[in-house]
């Protein structure tokens, strides 16, 4: 993964994927500079509350929440 995002365009890579996408993340890296850039391209960005950049650590009860929540999304489209 580490190469991946040195060395590729993840962004572009996600814009590609033909399928609904979630990208979850720490309150405390909510200044990610690529966020706006994933919303543009149809990513849906969630924050978990009281994480880093490790929410399962930080905060797993939200993030178990958040990632539910997306998939109960996903199945609404289908």
């Amino acid at each position: 993964m580490v190469d991946l995002s040195d060395n590729t365009s993840l962004l572009e890579i996600m814009d590609g994927l033909p399928f609904p996408l979630v990208f979850i993340h720490g309150e405390q890296n909510r200044h990610l500079s690529y966020l706006e850039d994933l919303k543009g391209i149809g990513v849906e960005v969630a924050e978990i509350a009281f994480a880093g950049h490790f929410p399962m650590y930080s905060n797993p009860v939200a993030l178990w929440a958040t990632m539910a929540e997306f998939l109960r999304s996903c199945e609404a489209l289908s």
